[in-house]
C-alpha cells in the first residue's frame, strides 16, 4: 500500500493511492461493514480503522488488514464510491505523519559521500534528533530565513516505525517497521559551519522537514532496497545521484542501535542520511527520487525574520 495523509475539507485523513485514486480508508471500510451488515459499523470503524495516521498506525496490525479489506471493497465495486474514492491529484497531500512523535536522523552515513568530505567512518550511526514541527508535505514550501545563510537539501531514505519497541535486536529489526518514504532533511548549512553548537537550530527550523509522498509499505517495496536509485534535483536537473547500497549502516543496524538507548514509537522517524548534499535557493523547485518510492517535490522561498541574531553571530547573505 501507499499510505497518506490528505486534506478532505480541512481535517486530516488517512488514504491510499491505488490504481490513480485515492481511497479514504475510514470511509472505504465503514461502507465495507454497512454492506457486510456490521453492528454499530461507524464505531467499528473508528476503533480499527481510525482516520489520524498516528492513531492508525497505533492500532498496527489489526489497521493494517482493514486497510487493505477496504482497498479490495473499492476495487471490487470499480472505484465507485461517492465520498470515499477521489481522484488521485483532486486533494492535497499532507506529510504521511504530520506530527511525528520523534525525528531520528542519521549523518555521514554514505560511503561514497563520505569519501567526499573526507570524514573518519564512525563504528556506530550518528545519530541526532529533529524537532517534529518542522514536517511537512509534498508540494508545502520550504521557506529559508532572511539573514541566515545558506541552506542546503539533503535527501533520505528513511522508515516510519509501526511498533512500539525497545532494544529491538537486528535480526527482527525490520518487523517494526511499517513503511519507507522520503524525507528532506533541510540543513541550516550556514549555521551549522558557524558553530556544530548551532546544528539543532540549523536542523530544525519551521519547514526544514518535507516528508512524503507516501509511506509504502514493505510488500510494496522492491525486494532489494539495497541496491535502488536515489537522486537529488534543483529545478529539473539532477545534481546527485547514488544508490542505497552505498549505505554504511542499514535500516536494521540503526533500528537495533537506536532502540538499545530510545524508546521508538508508531508514527516515529528513522532516517539513513543523505547521499552528497548541495545549496538551495529561493525561487528553487527541488526533488528527491527513491526507486520504489517516488518523488517527493518542495518549492522554495525567503521567509523574513528577525535577523538580530544573524547579527550577533557575525552572517550574511548566501551568494548564488
Amino acid at each position: 500500500m501507499k499510505l497518506v495523509t490528505f486534506d478532505l475539507c480541512g481535517r486530516d485523513r488517512v488514504g491510499a493511492v491505488q490504481d490513480g485514486r485515492l481511497i479514504d480508508l475510514h470511509a472505504a471500510f465503514t461502507a465495507a461493514l454497512v454492506e457486510a451488515g456490521a453492528a454499530d459499523p461507524a464505531t467499528a470503524a473508528d476503533r480499527t480503522l481510525p482516520p489520524d495516521m498516528l492513531a492508525f498506525l497505533r492500532v498496527g496490525d489489526e489497521a493494517m488488514a482493514a486497510a487493505r479489506r477496504a482497498l479490495q471493497y473499492a476495487a471490487d465495486l470499480k472505484y465507485d464510491l461517492p465520498g470515499a474514492v477521489f481522484g488521485a491529484d483532486q486533494l492535497p497531500l499532507r506529510a504521511p505523519v504530520p506530527r511525528p512523535p520523534k525525528i531520528v536522523c542519521t549523518g555521514t552515513n554514505y560511503e561514497d559521500y563520505r569519501q567526499v568530505i573526507g570524514l573518519a567512518k564512525s563504528a556506530v550511526p550518528l545519530v541526532f534528533l529533529k524537532a517534529s514541527s518542522c514536517v511537512v508535505g509534498p508540494d508545502d514550501p520550504i521557506r529559508i530565513p532572511e539573514g541566515y545563510g545558506e541552506a542546503y537539501h539533503e535527501y533520505e531514505f528513511s522508515c516510519v516505525i509501526g511498533k512500539r519497541c525497545k532494544a529491538v535486536p537486528k535480526d527482527r529489526a525490520l518487523d517494526v517497521i511499517a513503511g519507507y518514504a522520503i524525507f528532506h532533511d533541510i540543513t541550516g548549512r550556514t549555521l551549522e559551519a558557524t558553530s556544530r553548537e548551532y546544528q539543532p537550530w540549523g536542523k530544525s527550523i519551521d519547514t526544514y522537514g518535507p516528508m512524503g509522498p507516501w509511506i509504502v509499505t514493505p510488500d510494496e517495496m522492491p525486494k532489494d532496497f539495497y541496491n535502488l536509485r536515489i537522486l537529488r534535483r534543483r529545478n529539473g536537473k539532477v545534481e546527485a545521484e547514488s544508490n542505497t547500497s552505498n549505505m554504511i549502516f542499514r535500516f536494521d543496524d540503526i533500528v537495533a542501535f537506536v532502540s538499545t538507548f530510545w524508546t521508538l514509537e508508531p508514527g516515529d522517524l528513522v532516517t539513513t542520511a543523505s547521499p552528497m548534499a548541495g545549496p538551495i535557493f529561493p525561487g528553487d523547485v527541488i526533488e528527491s527520487e527513491i526507486e520504489g518510492i517516488g518523488v517527493l517535490r518542495n518549492p522554495v522561498e525567503s521567509v523574513a525574520v528577525d535577523t538580530a541574531y544573524a547579527g550577533r553571530i557575525g552572517l550574511g547573505e548566501p551568494k548564488r
